[in-house]
């Protein structure tokens, strides 16, 4: 029974380690992830969106084990420095990650429409040579005029073996090259995809799904600064408060959550007797 305590200092200092080495894991992920930088780029906004949220449950189990270290021993000073302050930055985590929802959100539709963008610069730059190709096979004079504009253009290679054909037929034949391109050209531009972000309402839920339960887990875990309970707990017990008033105004209805009547009667006798609030370091 004497090694008891010594036991569970152990065993806590084991477990605040393990939550340590689970923040380190997590930051290592998440800044490979940001490199190349590319702050404006779409797709670098929802690579970096995809690991924060994929990789979330380290922080998480983390600071699961960083309570019950503190729990399991709380007259270790190191132990309790390092739950206050991961106690508070999950505050400010929480709400990275509601933040998240909008800003993945706005990435996914940018990237879609980029997209689609791009792929009719291409098909317009596509016809606007073609146009010019066409142009200088019917003004060029000579095949050696023919052969050397089209090279500045990047067309048809006039070989030697087409070289001693007539010019006319030549010509011919380019136009004839020219005109199935044009065709092929105006087929792939009948086919290019429009902008629609309803096509996107499975990812975004998925996503905006995802942040909302990370966003929960980090309150539930969270105190803000001179608190005695989780960010998650204060809410519940500010809403059933003002349910309570509310009701008992109208109706004169009773609290009927146990746990939150548990809640708000510890608030009640933490206000009356006026203790110190714990300093979160």
């Amino acid at each position: 029974m004497e090694d008891r305590p010594e036991f569970l200092s152990s065993s806590a200092r084991g477990l605040s380690l393990s939550g340590l080495v689970l923040f380190g894991l997590y930051g290592s992920i998440v800044l490979g992830s940001l490199f190349p930088m590319q702050l404006m780029l779409p797709a670098w906004q929802l690579k970096v969106g995809a690991t924060l949220i994929n990789a979330s449950p380290f922080p998480l189990i983390g600071l699961g084990l960083m309570h019950l270290a503190a729990d399991l021993n709380p007259d270790d000073k190191l132990l309790t420095n390092r739950h206050n302050f991961v106690a508070r930055l999950a505050v400010a985590v929480s709400l990275g990650f509601l933040l998240l929802v909008p800003l993945m959100s706005l990435a996914a539709v940018m990237q879609q429409r980029q997209r689609v963008n791009d792929q009719f610069t291409l098909t317009r730059r596509a016809e606007s040579n073609l146009q010019a190709l066409t142009q200088v096979v019917s003004s060029s004079r000579s095949t050696d005029e023919l052969r050397d504009r089209l090279i500045a253009l990047n067309g048809p290679v006039i070989d030697e073996a087409n070289a001693v054909k007539p010019l006319a037929t030549l010509k011919a034949e380019l136009n004839d090259l020219l005109q199935k391109a044009a065709a092929q050209v105006a087929r792939k531009s009948q086919r290019l995809p429009t902008i629609k972000p309803w096509s996107l309402l499975p990812e975004l839920l998925r996503n905006a799904f995802a942040c909302l339960v990370l966003a929960i887990g980090f309150a539930g875990l969270g105190f803000r600064s001179n608190s005695a309970f989780p960010v998650l707990a204060e809410l519940q017990l500010g809403l059933e408060q003002q349910k309570n008033r509310m009701m008992s105004s109208l109706w004169g209805a009773k609290p009927g959550d146990p746990y939150l009547e548990k809640l708000m009667e510890q608030a009640e006798a933490q206000d009356e007797q006026d203790p110190p609030a714990p300093t979160l370091h």
